[in-house]
Protein backbone atom coordinates (compact mmCIF):
# COMPACT_ATOMS: atom_id res chain seq x y z
CA UNK A 1 0.00 0.00 0.00
CA UNK A 2 2.86 2.36 0.90
CA UNK A 3 4.66 1.62 -2.38
CA UNK A 4 1.48 2.34 -4.32
CA UNK A 5 1.03 5.71 -2.56
CA UNK A 6 4.65 6.69 -3.17
CA UNK A 7 4.32 5.73 -6.83
CA UNK A 8 1.14 7.79 -7.20
CA UNK A 9 2.74 10.85 -5.61
CA UNK A 10 5.83 10.50 -7.79
CA UNK A 11 3.70 10.18 -10.95
CA UNK A 12 1.67 13.26 -9.96
CA UNK A 13 4.82 15.31 -9.35
CA UNK A 14 6.31 14.18 -12.66
CA UNK A 15 3.16 15.08 -14.59
CA UNK A 16 2.99 18.46 -12.84
CA UNK A 17 6.62 19.20 -13.71
CA UNK A 18 5.89 18.55 -17.38
CA UNK A 19 2.42 20.10 -17.73
CA UNK A 20 2.44 23.13 -15.42
CA UNK A 21 5.18 25.07 -17.28
CA UNK A 22 3.08 24.86 -20.43
CA UNK A 23 0.09 26.54 -18.78
CA UNK A 24 2.01 28.98 -16.60
CA UNK A 25 4.31 30.22 -19.36
CA UNK A 26 3.59 33.63 -20.88
CA UNK A 27 5.21 32.62 -24.17
CA UNK A 28 2.99 33.28 -27.17
CA UNK A 29 1.89 30.09 -28.88
CA UNK A 30 2.72 29.94 -32.61
CA UNK A 31 -0.37 30.74 -34.62
CA UNK A 32 0.77 30.31 -38.24
CA UNK A 33 -0.51 26.76 -38.65
CA UNK A 34 -3.68 27.56 -36.70
CA UNK A 35 -4.45 30.60 -38.84
CA UNK A 36 -3.78 28.68 -42.05
CA UNK A 37 -6.15 25.88 -41.01
CA UNK A 38 -8.81 28.38 -40.04
CA UNK A 39 -8.63 30.23 -43.35
CA UNK A 40 -7.74 27.48 -45.85
CA UNK A 41 -8.43 24.15 -44.14
CA UNK A 42 -11.96 23.58 -45.42
CA UNK A 43 -11.15 24.91 -48.89
CA UNK A 44 -8.06 22.73 -49.34
CA UNK A 45 -9.40 19.51 -47.86
CA UNK A 46 -13.17 19.79 -48.20
CA UNK A 47 -13.51 18.50 -44.63
CA UNK A 48 -15.54 20.57 -42.19
CA UNK A 49 -13.98 18.57 -39.37
CA UNK A 50 -10.46 20.00 -39.40
CA UNK A 51 -9.19 17.12 -37.26
CA UNK A 52 -9.83 14.79 -40.21
CA UNK A 53 -8.24 17.33 -42.53
CA UNK A 54 -5.09 17.22 -40.40
CA UNK A 55 -4.62 13.49 -39.88
CA UNK A 56 -5.71 12.51 -43.41
CA UNK A 57 -4.21 15.49 -45.19
CA UNK A 58 -1.60 17.72 -43.65
CA UNK A 59 -0.25 14.99 -41.33
CA UNK A 60 -1.09 11.90 -43.37
CA UNK A 61 2.42 10.54 -42.86
CA UNK A 62 1.65 10.15 -39.16
CA UNK A 63 -1.58 8.33 -39.96
CA UNK A 64 0.17 5.89 -42.28
CA UNK A 65 2.73 5.24 -39.56
CA UNK A 66 -0.02 4.65 -37.00
CA UNK A 67 -1.69 2.06 -39.22
CA UNK A 68 1.64 0.25 -39.60
CA UNK A 69 2.19 0.33 -35.83
CA UNK A 70 -1.32 -1.04 -35.29
CA UNK A 71 -0.69 -3.80 -37.84
CA UNK A 72 2.52 -4.84 -36.09
CA UNK A 73 0.88 -4.68 -32.65
CA UNK A 74 -2.12 -6.77 -33.72
CA UNK A 75 0.14 -9.30 -35.48
CA UNK A 76 2.32 -9.68 -32.39
CA UNK A 77 -0.67 -9.99 -30.08
CA UNK A 78 -2.31 -12.60 -32.30
CA UNK A 79 0.94 -14.57 -32.40
CA UNK A 80 1.15 -14.59 -28.60
CA UNK A 81 -2.52 -15.54 -28.20
CA UNK A 82 -2.24 -18.32 -30.77
CA UNK A 83 0.73 -19.78 -28.92
CA UNK A 84 -0.75 -19.38 -25.44
CA UNK A 85 -4.25 -20.51 -26.38
CA UNK A 86 -7.57 -18.80 -25.71
CA UNK A 87 -7.63 -16.41 -22.78
CA UNK A 88 -11.09 -17.47 -21.67
CA UNK A 89 -11.21 -20.96 -20.21
CA UNK A 90 -14.28 -23.14 -20.23
CA UNK A 91 -14.85 -23.71 -16.51
CA UNK A 92 -18.60 -23.52 -16.04
CA UNK A 93 -21.59 -23.68 -18.29
CA UNK A 94 -25.08 -22.25 -18.15
CA UNK A 95 -26.09 -24.33 -21.16
CA UNK A 96 -29.11 -26.60 -20.81
CA UNK A 97 -28.56 -30.37 -20.87
CA UNK A 98 -28.32 -31.67 -24.41
CA UNK A 99 -27.86 -28.22 -25.89
CA UNK A 100 -25.58 -28.31 -28.93
CA UNK A 101 -23.13 -25.57 -28.11
CA UNK A 102 -19.71 -25.24 -26.57
CA UNK A 103 -19.75 -24.76 -22.82
CA UNK A 104 -18.57 -21.33 -21.77
CA UNK A 105 -19.06 -19.60 -18.44
CA UNK A 106 -19.62 -16.25 -20.19
CA UNK A 107 -22.41 -17.62 -22.34
CA UNK A 108 -26.03 -17.32 -21.27
CA UNK A 109 -29.28 -17.19 -23.19
CA UNK A 110 -29.80 -13.56 -22.19
CA UNK A 111 -26.30 -12.60 -23.32
CA UNK A 112 -26.81 -14.28 -26.68
CA UNK A 113 -30.20 -12.66 -27.20
CA UNK A 114 -28.98 -9.15 -26.37
CA UNK A 115 -25.62 -9.19 -28.15
CA UNK A 116 -26.96 -10.81 -31.31
CA UNK A 117 -29.43 -7.92 -31.67
CA UNK A 118 -26.98 -5.19 -30.68
CA UNK A 119 -24.20 -6.41 -32.98
CA UNK A 120 -25.69 -5.22 -36.31
CA UNK A 121 -26.72 -1.89 -34.74
CA UNK A 122 -23.21 -1.26 -33.44
CA UNK A 123 -21.74 -2.19 -36.84
CA UNK A 124 -24.09 0.26 -38.56
CA UNK A 125 -23.12 3.02 -36.15
CA UNK A 126 -19.44 2.26 -36.76
CA UNK A 127 -19.87 2.77 -40.50
CA UNK A 128 -21.77 5.99 -39.81
CA UNK A 129 -18.82 7.27 -37.76
CA UNK A 130 -16.50 6.41 -40.67
CA UNK A 131 -18.62 7.98 -43.40
CA UNK A 132 -19.28 11.25 -41.60
CA UNK A 133 -15.88 11.71 -39.99
CA UNK A 134 -15.09 14.59 -42.37
CA UNK A 135 -18.13 16.53 -41.12
CA UNK A 136 -18.35 15.70 -37.43
CA UNK A 137 -16.21 14.09 -34.72
CA UNK A 138 -15.27 10.61 -35.85
CA UNK A 139 -13.35 9.01 -38.68
CA UNK A 140 -11.62 5.78 -39.57
CA UNK A 141 -9.92 5.00 -36.28
CA UNK A 142 -12.95 5.78 -34.13
CA UNK A 143 -15.35 4.02 -36.49
CA UNK A 144 -13.04 1.02 -36.71
CA UNK A 145 -13.06 0.56 -32.95
CA UNK A 146 -16.87 0.74 -32.95
CA UNK A 147 -16.98 -1.86 -35.75
CA UNK A 148 -14.67 -4.11 -33.73
CA UNK A 149 -17.10 -3.78 -30.81
CA UNK A 150 -19.92 -4.88 -33.11
CA UNK A 151 -17.88 -7.90 -34.19
CA UNK A 152 -17.38 -8.85 -30.53
CA UNK A 153 -21.13 -8.56 -29.95
CA UNK A 154 -21.78 -10.87 -32.91
CA UNK A 155 -19.26 -13.35 -31.55
CA UNK A 156 -20.86 -13.33 -28.10
CA UNK A 157 -24.31 -13.68 -29.67
CA UNK A 158 -23.49 -16.71 -31.80
CA UNK A 159 -24.71 -20.04 -30.43
CA UNK A 160 -24.12 -23.59 -31.48
CA UNK A 161 -22.96 -23.92 -35.06
CA UNK A 162 -24.71 -20.73 -36.16
CA UNK A 163 -22.18 -17.97 -36.71
CA UNK A 164 -21.68 -14.91 -38.88
CA UNK A 165 -18.96 -14.74 -41.51
CA UNK A 166 -17.81 -11.54 -39.79
CA UNK A 167 -16.52 -13.50 -36.80
CA UNK A 168 -14.33 -15.84 -38.85
CA UNK A 169 -10.63 -15.21 -38.36
CA UNK A 170 -9.70 -15.92 -41.98
CA UNK A 171 -12.25 -13.46 -43.39
CA UNK A 172 -11.29 -10.71 -40.94
CA UNK A 173 -7.62 -11.28 -41.74
CA UNK A 174 -8.30 -10.91 -45.47
CA UNK A 175 -10.30 -7.73 -44.90
CA UNK A 176 -7.45 -6.18 -42.94
CA UNK A 177 -4.85 -7.20 -45.54
CA UNK A 178 -6.89 -5.84 -48.46
CA UNK A 179 -7.65 -2.60 -46.59
CA UNK A 180 -3.97 -2.04 -45.85
CA UNK A 181 -3.07 -2.73 -49.49
CA UNK A 182 -5.71 -0.24 -50.66
CA UNK A 183 -4.34 2.32 -48.20
CA UNK A 184 -0.88 1.96 -49.72
CA UNK A 185 -2.27 2.26 -53.26
CA UNK A 186 -4.20 5.41 -52.36
CA UNK A 187 -1.09 6.81 -50.70
CA UNK A 188 0.81 6.78 -54.00
CA UNK A 189 -2.17 7.72 -56.18
CA UNK A 190 -1.38 11.42 -55.84
CA UNK A 191 1.98 10.89 -57.54
CA UNK A 192 0.28 9.92 -60.80
CA UNK A 193 -1.79 13.12 -60.81
CA UNK A 194 1.20 15.36 -60.13
CA UNK A 195 0.29 16.08 -56.51
CA UNK A 196 2.69 14.00 -54.43
CA UNK A 197 2.84 11.10 -51.99
CA UNK A 198 -0.24 11.00 -49.73
CA UNK A 199 -1.67 14.09 -51.44
CA UNK A 200 -5.31 14.27 -52.49
CA UNK A 201 -5.46 13.27 -56.19
CA UNK A 202 -9.03 14.60 -56.46
CA UNK A 203 -8.19 18.05 -55.16
CA UNK A 204 -8.60 19.78 -58.53
CA UNK A 205 -10.79 17.27 -60.38
CA UNK A 206 -13.76 16.56 -58.15
CA UNK A 207 -16.81 18.54 -57.14
CA UNK A 208 -16.46 16.80 -53.79
CA UNK A 209 -12.96 17.58 -52.48
CA UNK A 210 -13.59 15.52 -49.36
CA UNK A 211 -14.13 12.32 -51.38
CA UNK A 212 -10.52 11.27 -50.85
CA UNK A 213 -10.81 11.75 -47.08
CA UNK A 214 -14.08 9.79 -47.01
CA UNK A 215 -12.48 6.86 -48.85
CA UNK A 216 -9.46 6.95 -46.55
CA UNK A 217 -11.71 6.96 -43.49
CA UNK A 218 -13.59 3.90 -44.77
CA UNK A 219 -10.40 1.99 -45.57
CA UNK A 220 -8.74 2.84 -42.26
CA UNK A 221 -11.95 1.95 -40.43
CA UNK A 222 -12.13 -1.46 -42.11
CA UNK A 223 -8.49 -2.13 -41.31
CA UNK A 224 -8.78 -1.08 -37.67
CA UNK A 225 -12.09 -2.89 -37.18
CA UNK A 226 -10.90 -6.13 -38.75
CA UNK A 227 -7.56 -6.07 -36.95
CA UNK A 228 -8.92 -5.43 -33.47
CA UNK A 229 -11.92 -7.67 -34.20
CA UNK A 230 -9.84 -10.72 -35.11
CA UNK A 231 -7.70 -10.17 -32.01
CA UNK A 232 -10.82 -10.15 -29.82
CA UNK A 233 -12.21 -13.23 -31.59
CA UNK A 234 -9.03 -15.15 -30.76
CA UNK A 235 -9.21 -13.97 -27.14
CA UNK A 236 -12.79 -15.28 -26.97
CA UNK A 237 -11.57 -18.68 -28.17
CA UNK A 238 -13.50 -18.59 -31.44
CA UNK A 239 -12.18 -20.64 -34.34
Amino acid sequence: MKKSAVGSVFALLLISAVVLPVFLSSYQWPGTARDHLELKGVEESGATNLVSAIYLGYRAYDTLGETIVLLVAVTGTIGILKKAGAVIEDRHSFALPGEMRRANYMRTHLLEAVTSKLGPIVLLFGFYVMLYGHLSPGGGFQGGVVVASGIVFLALGSSGNASSALIRQDILGRIEAVAFLMLLILSISGIFTGEGFLDNPLKHYSSLPAAFIIVLNIIIGLKVGAGIGVMCIIMLGKE
